[in-house]
C-alpha cells in the first residue's frame, strides 16, 4: 500500500501528452528574478473559456489540457505593470512555453504583445510535427485522404507512412483521444484501404481541426513503438460557421495515357466528392455543436490485358491430346465454364482479352460533436463518427465477375471529461469505442461447383461461388477466400477457430491442405474428408 501511495503521489507531478495542448511559462522581472504569486488569466475569444492560476515560488505556471485554438493571457501583480499576450496558439500534443517579463509600474499601465515574440518550445524532448487548420483546409489532396498529409512531417517515408524507419504498423492512431486502430492489421481503422488500397470509409478533411505526428514520444503515449498520430475534430464556437463543398475529377479535364493509341479518348476516371459542415453555439459561451457529412462516388475504367482459355485454345488442346490418345476429363471441361461466355470467342494467343470494366467505389461518412462547459472547472466533449462504403476492383483476376467487393463499416465514439481539481491539478477522463468491419468476396458468387461435377459436399446456397481456379499462363477465376475483419473495443478479443492463416498450403503425415477459392479442402490419400468455409474475425 505504501508503494502504491508513493506511485500515486509521484504521478500527480507528471504532465502527460494528450490529444489536447498545454501552456506553461515563467514570470520574471526586468532583472530575471522570478515573480511568485502573479495572477495568470487565460481566455478564449472564440468560446469564452477562462482559466486562472497563480505562479509558484519559482515563478512558473502551467495551464494543462486546453482545447486547440488561440488564447489571450493576462498577467498582473501588485507593484508591476500588467501585461497581456494575444494570439497564444495551443496545438495538439504540444506545450506552448512563454517567458513573461514585467517592468516596475510607475503608473497604471498595460503592455500588450504578440505571442510570436515570446513562445519557445523547451519543456519536451518529443518531436511533434503539427499540421495546422489552414494547411488541412487549403492543401489539395487526391481522394481527400488525411493520411497523405502525414508526409508533411520530417522522418515520414512518403511511400508507406512509416516514421523514422519504424514498421508501417508501428503508428498509433487516435481520434479525439479515442483509439482509431484496426487490431487485425494494426493500422488506422478510419481511412483504411480495402481493395486496391481504396479507402472504404473516409474521415472528412473538412472536420479536421489539426493533427500531429509525435515521434520520439514519451512513455505515456504507449501502445506502439512508432509515431503517435493524434487527430482533433473541430468544435463549435460562439460564431456560427459553415461550409459547403464539391470536388470533381473527370477524364474530360485530363489527357489520354501515352500508352493509348493515337487519337484515343482518355480512359474514364470520375470522382464526385461533396459535403457540408456547420458549427456554432447552443448556449453562448457554454454549449457548442459541430456537424459534418460527406459522400464520395467514384469509378475508373480499367485497361488491362489478360489471357483467357477461349474456344480456340480449347480446340488446340483437344487436338494435341488426341495425338497422344489422352481422353478429355469431363469435369475439367465443365470447369472452363467458370470463365464467362463473352471470353469464348477470343483467339488462341497471349493477351487475347482486354478488360475495360470499371472499378467503382463509394463512401458515406458523418460526424456529430457536442461540447458543454458546466462551469469554469468542468467541461465535457462527446463525438461520434460513422462511415460506410464499398469498393469493387480487380485483384488477381481481370474478369469483372471476380472483381473483389469489400463493404466496410466504421464507428468511433469519444467522450472526454476535463476537470480542474486545483490550480495545479487537472484530470482528464476519456472513454472511447472503436468498431471496424470489412468483408471481402467475389462480385459474382452464383455458380454452384456441385452442378459442374465437383464433389464439395456443400449444399447450402450461401456457400456457393467459384473456387479459385488457375491454369498456368491464364488469368485465374475467383480471387480469394471470402474473409472478414472485425474489430471492437480492445477489451474484448477472440479469434475464430478457423483463422485465415490455416489456409496456407501445407502437408504433413499424408494429410494436406489446399485452397480452392471459397472453400478449404482437406484431402487425405486423395479422398475429400471435409469442406468448410474459411473466415477470420477479431473481436
Amino acid at each position: 500500500m505504501r508503494i502504491f501511495a508513493a506511485c500515486c503521489l509521484f504521478t500527480l507531478g507528471l504532465t502527460a501528452q494528450t490529444f489536447r495542448g498545454n501552456i506553461s511559462g515563467l514570470v520574471q522581472d526586468a532583472s530575471g528574478a522570478a515573480i511568485p504569486g502573479a495572477a495568470i488569466k487565460l481566455e478564449s475569444p472564440s468560446t469564452g473559456l477562462t482559466r486562472a492560476v497563480l505562479t509558484s515560488a519559482s515563478g512558473d505556471f502551467t495551464i494543462a489540457e486546453l482545447p486547440t485554438g488561440k488564447y489571450t493571457i493576462g498577467v498582473t501583480h501588485p507593484g508591476f505593470e500588467s501585461k497581456k499576450v494575444g494570439e497564444v496558439e495551443v496545438v495538439v500534443s504540444k506545450t506552448t512555453n512563454l517567458t513573461l517579463t514585467l517592468g516596475v509600474a510607475s503608473q497604471t499601465s498595460l503592455v500588450e504583445v504578440s505571442a510570436q515574440a515570446v513562445t519557445l518550445e523547451t519543456s519536451s524532448t518529443a518531436l511533434v510535427g503539427v499540421v495546422d487548420t489552414r494547411t488541412v483546409r487549403d492543401l489539395p489532396l487526391n481522394g481527400r485522404d488525411f493520411r497523405q498529409m502525414l508526409k508533411l512531417s520530417p522522418g515520414v517515408n512518403a511511400a508507406n507512412n512509416s516514421v523514422n524507419g519504424m514498421r508501417t504498423s508501428g503508428n498509433n492512431y487516435q481520434l479525439d483521444g479515442a483509439d482509431n486502430n484496426d487490431a487485425f492489421h494494426n493500422t488506422s481503422a478510419v481511412n483504411q484501404g480495402g481493395v486496391s488500397g481504396i479507402a472504404g470509409t473516409l474521415l472528412p478533411v473538412e472536420a479536421i481541426d489539426q493533427f500531429s505526428i509525435q515521434s520520439n514520444a514519451s512513455a505515456d503515449v504507449g501502445r506502439n513503438g512508432g509515431a503517435a498520430v493524434n487527430l482533433v475534430i473541430k468544435s463549435g464556437a460562439n460564431e456560427l460557421h459553415g461550409s459547403l463543398y464539391y470536388f470533381n475529377r473527370n477524364e474530360a479535364l485530363a489527357s489520354a495515357s501515352p500508352l493509348q493509341p493515337v487519337g484515343a479518348k482518355a480512359h474514364a476516371i470520375r470522382n464526385h466528392q461533396y459535403g457540408a459542415a456547420i458549427g456554432g453555439p447552443v448556449i453562448r459561451s457554454r454549449s457548442f455543436f459541430f456537424l459534418t457529412g460527406e459522400g464520395q462516388v467514384a469509378n475508373a475504367a480499367n485497361s488491362a490485358l489478360a489471357t483467357v482459355p477461349s474456344d480456340a485454345w480449347v480446340a488446340d488442346a483437344r487436338s494435341l491430346m488426341s495425338q497422344y490418345n489422352v481422353a478429355v476429363n469431363p469435369i475439367s471441361l465443365n470447369m472452363l465454364n467458370f470463365w464467362p461466355s463473352r471470353t469464348k470467342s477470343a483467339s488462341a494467343g497471349l493477351n487475347n482479352y482486354l478488360n475495360g470494366d470499371a472499378s467503382v467505389h463509394d463512401s458515406y461518412n458523418g460526424i456529430v460533436k457536442l461540447d458543454h462547459r458546466f462551469n469554469p472547472n468542468h467541461s465535457l466533449s462527446a463525438r461520434y463518427f460513422g462511415g460506410t462504403g464499398k469498393q469493387t476492383a480487380p485483384t488477381s483476376s481481370q474478369l469483372k465477375e471476380y472483381f473483389q467487393v469489400a463493404p466496410s463499416r466504421m464507428h468511433n465514439v469519444s467522450v472526454v471529461m476535463n476537470s480542474v481539481l486545483t490550480p495545479r491539478m487537472v484530470n482528464q477522463l476519456a472513454l472511447g469505442a472503436n468498431f471496424f468491419l470489412q468483408v471481402f468476396n467475389d462480385a459474382d458468387t452464383s455458380i454452384d461447383p456441385n452442378a459442374l461435377g465437383l464433389n464439395t459436399g456443400v449444399t447450402e446456397g450461401y456457400l456457393r461461388g467459384t473456387p479459385t481456379t488457375t491454369i498456368n499462363g491464364f488469368t485465374p477465376v475467383a480471387s480469394r477466400i471470402p474473409s472478414a475483419a472485425l474489430t471492437l473495443p480492445a477489451t474484448w478479443s477472440t479469434t475464430s477457430p478457423t483463422p485465415l492463416a490455416s489456409a496456407s498450403s501445407k502437408s504433413a503425415a499424408n494429410t494436406g491442405r489446399c485452397v480452392c477459392g471459397r472453400k478449404l479442402w482437406m484431402v487425405a490419400g486423395g479422398r475429400t474428408l471435409r469442406n468448410r468455409r474459411v473466415r477470420r474475425a477479431r473481436i
